[in-house]
Parts: structure tokens; sequence; C-alpha cells
């Protein structure tokens, strides 16, 4: 009997641990997998930015003819500050109703608890058939 109880110990113990290590597994994935499209996105924003910024020289040298260079450069400052100051807000609001690995976190965790779970009723069931 104290075999029995000891080698469903260990068995409990090792299948706890597989469960650990597959979810270890399964976020290092999706980290890695993260990670290389921030990197892709990286490498384009420089050309981006340079081409955003030779597109509102244009504009500015554009408006300049109408209303003056000053005059031109601050409109053209004017609407980037709007844009950005508008488009931060609505991601940084985004940003605070997304939860970062929260749904991933849940389902490790409830995983980890159904497993648990499943466990201590075998572990209850074959103390009960040895008592």
């Amino acid at each position: 009997m104290v075999q029995v109880a000891t080698d469903t110990a260990e068995e409990l113990a090792d299948l706890f641990a597989a469960q650990i290590k597959l979810a270890h597994l399964e976020l290092s994935l999706d980290l890695r997998l993260a990670l290389k499209r921030v990197a892709r996105i990286a490498l384009f924003i420089p050309p981006l930015v340079v081409g955003y910024a030779f597109a509102m020289a244009a504009l500015s040298s554009f408006l300049a003819t109408y209303c003056g260079r000053l005059a031109a450069l601050g409109a053209v400052a004017t609407l980037q500050v709007a844009v950005a100051g508008i488009g931060l807000r609505r991601t940084v609001s985004a940003l605070r109703r997304t939860p970062i690995l929260e749904r991933t976190g849940a389902d490790v965790t409830g995983t980890l608890e159904r497993t648990r779970a499943a466990l201590s009723d075998r572990t209850r069931s074959s103390n009960a058939r040895i008592a």
C-alpha cells in the first residue's frame, strides 16, 4: 500500500512538472513570435519616418506659396501635434483596456488548477481504496 501511494505521488509530481514545462514552452514560443514581429516592425520604421518627414516638408513648401514660410511651418506643426495627441490618447486608452498576457496566464493557471484537482481526486480515490 505504501509503495502504491509513493508511486502515485511520484506520478502526480511528474505530471505537475510536465504541465509547468508545457506552459513555459507555450509562453516562450508566444514571446519569441511576438519579438520577431516587433523586430520586423522596427525594421520598417526608419524609412517610414524619413518618407513622412519629406511629405511634411513638401506640404509646408506647398503652403508657403500661399501664406508664407513661417505660417506654413506653423500650420504643419499644429497639424502634427494635434494628430499625435489624438493618436497617443487613443493608444494609451486602448492599452489600459488590454490585459497583457492575462488570458494566457489565466489559461495556464486554469490548466494547472484542473490538473491539481484531478490529481488530488486520484490520490483520494487511491487512498480510499487502500484504507
